[in-house]
Order: structure tokens, then C-alpha cells, then sequence
């Protein structure tokens, strides 16, 4: 059986860039690299190759939410071609795409082989077709937000245009979804160039995952704390902080439903302090998940207007000092965080 991890991936300088998958102990780009030395396939070693100068598919760095979504909902599939590498200069799907096939039992999960995307049979039309106006695949909640005013426009329509320049992260998702995945897993578009026959232990691989996403939130996080220079309001930190919080936008998308609006006081318990104090008792979670929460403190404190520090000095700080034994047990002094 083969074993799968999590591993920093660094410049010449050795300062952090991303992440790799490593299979094995060894980091997937250059093993790739090593096991397709004497590959006949003059594509592969005139375009393609090296592996380690492609984008990691998996990064939060790609350009577009909607890009970024799908292949964290295609991840979690159990049969599905997952997307490996991008060509870094495009950071999208337009170009270089490397994809695994894989195959997740209960207990394991299989790389049956790894390929790259044949281009030529995309067809921009048809792609466009499988957006947002794409109904046949619409769940009730889909027919229920969007049934009564975007789901029966027409294509090229002002309102149609209209609805994409606002949702674009939407329409792309639906776009990959309904069309850029079926378009993979159609035969032929993709040229299989090694065969892998990997074989991972389920639960290691799903450790892997989750290890993954929790370190491109924190990257996430860092960038918003790094480089923030004016004090956010309410809805400004709660859109940020949405965007690195476990289940953050989908909390988010709910308190608008009931509120229409951010109460932050209400949107805090929600999404960062009852999930920090569940974190902080469960003896499974990683220093790194919680750091995600702290993280998002440091942001109310650092960048927060005031009304985002009455929050945090009101409701979330005096909710978790009720916690703070349960805090010392996991080496976080509460009352040392915020002055």
C-alpha cells in the first residue's frame, strides 16, 4: 500500500510558495518527473514537463473562486478525473491541465492513472449552455433561488449578462461542473501518460484532504492579515472571513437568508466562537485547524473597525473566557489574545 501526505512546497530562497501532494515521502512533481524520464510522448516532455514548474490544482491561488470550488467539490467525489496541476502563468483550466483518475472505496482509495487534457473537442458554446441556465441539473433550493428570475432567460440576453458580471464565481462553478467535468471523463480527451496503480488507505487519504485545506485557509488568512490596510466593517471582515473559516460562506449565505444583512454579534457565535470551542474540545483536531480560528481573532483585533471590536470584545471574547480551562488544556490563553 502506498502512503500520501501533505508538503511545503518552496522558492530557491526556501520561502514557502505552496503545497504538494507527497506519495511515498517524495513530493508528486518531481516524481512525476522521475517516473516519466523515458516517456515517448513528445508533448509531455516538450510542453508539459517539469511537473514542479506547474501550479498545484489544488491551491486557493488560482484566479477564480468558481475554479477553486470545483475542484474542491470534484476532490470529494468517489469516481471523478481530479485536477493535479495548471500551467501557473494561466491559473486556470484554459491550458495545461494534468488529472488522476480516481476511484475511493469505503476503505481505500485508488490513482488508477495519471493524464493530460486534450483541448481540441471544447466547444465554448456548449459550455456556456451548461451555466446557470443549465436547469437539468437543479435542486429544488437551485429552482427556489433562481426559478423566478434568472433560470428561464435567454442566452445573451441583457439580464443574462447582467446576472454573470455579478455571479460570475457561480456561473464558473456551474460551467465546470455541468461541462468541464463530463468533457474529462469523455473518452479521448484525455491522454493517459503513466500508469500509477496507487493504492491509499482511506482514512489516511481523507486525513490528507482535510490537512491540505486547512493550510490553504491559513495562506489564505496570513494574506488578508499581511496585506489589509484599511479597518473593515461588518460586512467587509464577515465576507473575508468567510473565505478561510470552515464552512464559512455557507454560514454566511445562511445568515443572510435569515437576517438580510451582518449582525455580526449573531454571524461571530455562528462561525468563529462555538466552532473554536467544539475545535478546541475535540481531541482530534490539529493545532492547525485551530490556528484558522485564531487567525480570524487576530483579524477582528488588527483590522476591525469599531463596530467589529465591539463584537469581538462583547460577544466573542467573553464566550470564550467561559471556556478558557478547556483553552490552557490546548496551550491557548484566551485572556493573553485580546487586551
Amino acid at each position: 500500500m502506498n502512503h500520501i501526505d501533505v508538503i511545503e512546497r518552496k522558492n530557491k530562497q526556501g520561502s514557502l510558495i505552496d503545497f504538494d501532494v507527497a506519495v511515498d515521502g517524495k513530493a508528486l512533481p518531481k516524481l512525476l518527473d522521475f517516473l516519466t524520464n523515458n516517456s515517448p510522448d513528445e508533448k509531455l516532455n516538450s510542453f508539459l514537463k517539469p511537473f514542479s514548474d506547474l501550479m498545484p490544482a489544488w491551491s486557493y491561488d488560482i484566479d477564480f473562486e468558481g475554479d477553486i470550488r470545483f475542484v474542491w467539490n470534484v476532490l470529494n467525489m468517489d469516481k471523478a478525473p481530479v485536477p493535479l496541476f495548471l500551467c501557473e502563468e494561466d491559473a486556470d483550466f484554459s491550458c495545461i491541465v494534468i488529472v488522476v483518475d480516481v476511484e475511493k472505496t469505503e476503505d481505500f482509495v485508488y490513482w488508477n492513472r495519471i493524464g493530460y487534457v486534450n483541448h481540441d473537442n471544447e466547444n465554448l458554446d456548449d459550455e456556456i449552455r451548461r451555466g446557470i441556465l443549465y436547469t437539468e441539473t437543479y435542486t429544488d433550493e437551485d429552482w427556489e433561488k433562481y426559478g423566478d428570475n434568472i433560470a428561464l432567460e435567454e442566452i445573451g440576453s441583457d439580464k443574462w449578462h447582467k446576472w454573470i458580471g455579478e455571479n460570475w464565481s457561480e456561473e464558473l462553478f456551474r460551467r465546470r461542473i455541468n461541462y468541464t467535468l463530463p468533457y474529462y471523463k469523455a473518452e479521448g480527451n484525455v491522454t493517459w501518460f503513466l500508469e500509477t496503480d496507487w493504492e491509499f488507505d482511506r482514512l489516511e487519504y481523507d486525513s490528507m484532504l482535510k490537512k491540505y485545506l486547512t493550510m490553504q485557509r491559513l495562506k489564505r488568512a496570513d494574506y488578508y492579515l499581511n496585506t489589509s490596510k484599511d479597518k473593515m466593517t461588518p460586512t467587509v471582515f464577515a465576507k473575508v472571513a468567510a473565505s478561510f473559516l470552515p464552512d464559512g460562506e455557507k454560514i454566511l449565505e445562511e445568515h443572510y437568508k435569515d437576517y438580510g444583512e451582518v449582525l455580526l454579534h449573531v454571524l461571530a457565535s455562528e462561525a468563529i466562537t462555538e466552532p473554536f470551542i467544539d475545535l478546541v474540545k475535540d481531541k482530534r483536531s490539529s493545532d492547525h485547524e485551530l490556528d484558522l480560528y485564531l487567525k480570524a481573532l487576530k483579524l477582528m483585533l488588527q483590522n476591525g473597525d469599531e463596530d467589529v471590536l465591539n463584537a469581538l470584545n462583547v460577544t466573542v471574547y467573553e464566550r470564550l473566557c467561559d471556556e478558557k480551562e478547556a483553552f490552557l488544556k490546548r496551550g491557548i490563553n484566551i485572556a493573553a489574545l485580546i487586551p
